[in-house]
């Protein structure tokens, strides 16, 4: 289950982005608070992945059947039924791993007029240059065009993001904070202290001007910036 998580870490001057990023997490846990994250039973002790077989079997199956139906969304609807059925099916089915809710937190900004986000997954890289995935997808703000653009997400371009780039991750109960502070909770998927922690942009759809004010108007209760 996703559990609202009140930490310690916050962001400091006078840009409207912390405050706004406290909406994205408030609206997102209210709509959203009992959604199921499939990957998440993995860490569990056997025996409660024994006590949980069935629940665990039917959370898999929907996310299956999500993913299926999303496949098929912009052949189906265009670029809006792509993000109705994003926010819809996870509104529905009560069920999603990080890819889904990071997709979901970004749309939620792009709704509220935040303009400068994206999801990104995640990678480590070793002292001897290896890189390996974590498996790991979340939201973050402020990254330069450079870094961020048409052709990097097309070649799935890594790259350091800046230590103060400002990072939220839903999956991982809401935290919210720079990519420095978000090193402590990735080492829960494997990344060590002497690692670099790379971005990879994602190649995801858009919403254009007429998605985002359709889904204000579908979705009220996740639009705080009127």
């Amino acid at each position: 289950m996703i559990n609202y998580l009140q930490n310690n870490y916050s962001f400091t001057g006078k840009s409207p982005l912390p405050k706004n990023i406290k909406e994205v997490k408030r609206v997102f846990f209210s709509e959203f608070a009992d959604v199921k994250k499939p990957a998440s039973y993995s860490s569990l002790p056997k025996e409660k992945q024994i006590e949980l077989a069935k629940e665990i079997k039917e959370s898999n199956m929907l996310l299956r059947v999500i993913r299926e139906l999303q496949h098929t969304a912009y052949e189906e609807g265009g670029n809006f039924e792509v993000f109705r059925r994003l926010i819809g099916m996870l509104k529905t089915f009560k069920v999603g791993n990080c890819a889904e809710l990071a997709e979901t937190g970004k749309t939620i900004c792009k709704m509220n007029r935040i303009n400068n986000c994206d999801i990104f997954t995640l990678h480590a890289k070793s002292p001897d240059g290896k890189i390996r995935a974590l498996d790991q997808t979340m939201i973050a703000f402020k990254v330069p065009k450079s870094k961020n653009n048409r052709i990097t997400k097309k070649n799935g371009t890594m790259f350091e993001p800046a230590p103060d780039i400002p990072v939220l991750d839903l999956y991982m109960n809401g935290f919210s904070g720079n990519v420095r502070q978000s090193r402590k909770i990735y080492s829960s998927f494997g990344l060590k202290p002497d690692e670099k922690l790379l971005f990879k942009p994602e190649n995801t759809y858009e919403p254009d001007i007429n998605t985002i004010e359709k889904l204000r108007q579908e979705f009220p209760g996740l639009v705080f910036n009127k």
